[in-house]
């Protein structure tokens, strides 16, 4: 048989009032019923907690220690039911957000800034992650919401259009397409190549946009991350398609624009898919639907 909380408060309620027909009085409970729960209570502990005194009770030796942590206990889970309650409130809870090194760095401060003007006692914690885990942690519930792209996520997953970001084909400053105003996609057929790993949300993008084109690059290197990639072009090891995003543009390539349309990083909001979000997610999520309805801020 195993312990039930409702046991514990029916001992704590008898250990107080020290009767049993008062604390079933107390407690809305018949008196026969209240006595079987203590029954029950010091066969599982494997030793009577009360010493029998005509109709009071008292506690011996092996009660006063149960009382005591029971009491303990008691008062852990009501504090945790507060800070439960404290972090879903509405208009002072706590969001948990993770994203990717890069797809945090532009988005981050502008998005939650205005999130703050507006819901100023909602704090963040905010996670820096790899794709994998951010996959993880949000299907875990160990994260509200992510920060990633449409294509690196399935269908368990939600996702809400932030914003987009157009891509450029980054050449080395010696390569013969440096001084090129566009090109397409196609024209990468054979090209040395610098592409990424899947640990980078921006991998499925590139993938689905070459497959789209039916090109097939000469793929050299993969790398973890953009600044990494865009360090290789720049010293010459090949070309790749990338955005102008913090850090990556501060190396020395050449950008040249994509005839392609549809060559865009598309990032959004993700979490889990067929959860019960809480009140304060809620807000986060409205806020979010609200300002970026077309994709960018309004």
């Amino acid at each position: 048989m195993e312990l039930e909380w409702q046991q514990i408060e029916y001992f704590i309620a008898v250990a107080k009032m020290q009767h049993m027909t008062n604390a079933a009085s107390r407690l809305s409970v018949t008196q026969p019923a209240l006595s079987r729960s203590i029954a029950a209570l010091e066969k599982e502990v494997g030793v009577e907690l009360f010493e029998r005194r005509g109709r009071n009770l008292a506690l011996n030796r092996y009660g006063q220690l149960f009382l005591e942590r029971a009491q303990n206990a008691l008062m852990e889970i009501e504090k945790a039911k507060q800070e439960i309650a404290n972090q879903i409130n509405p208009w002072s809870g706590v969001l948990s957000l993770c994203f990717p090194h890069i797809l945090g760095a532009e988005l981050f401060p502008t998005m939650l800034g205005a999130f703050r003007e507006r819901y100023a006692d909602i704090r963040f914690e905010l996670n820096q992650c790899s794709l994998a885990e951010l996959n993880v942690r949000i299907l875990n519930n160990d994260c509200d919401f992510g920060i990633t792209t449409r294509e690196s996520v399935n269908d368990e997953f939600q996702w809400q259009l932030i914003g987009k970001s157009a891509l450029y084909l980054a050449v080395p400053l010696h390569h013969p397409w440096a001084d090129k105003k566009s090109i397409r996609l196609e024209e990468l057929g054979g090209q040395a190549y610098i592409g990424l790993k899947p640990s980078c949300a921006l991998s499925y993008t590139v993938e689905e946009l070459l497959a789209g084109a039916g090109v097939e690059p000469n793929t050299l290197y993969r790398a973890d991350e953009l600044d990494m990639v865009a360090g290789l072009v720049s010293a010459g090891f090949g070309v790749s398609l990338l955005p102008k995003t913090l850090g990556v543009g501060n190396y020395p390539m050449a950008w040249v624009q994509l005839n392609d349309p549809a060559s865009q990083l598309t990032v959004g909001l993700v979490w889990k898919k067929n959860r019960q979000l809480t009140p304060v997610c809620e807000v986060f999520l409205d806020f979010i639907r609200e300002r970026y309805r077309s994709g960018t801020a309004e």
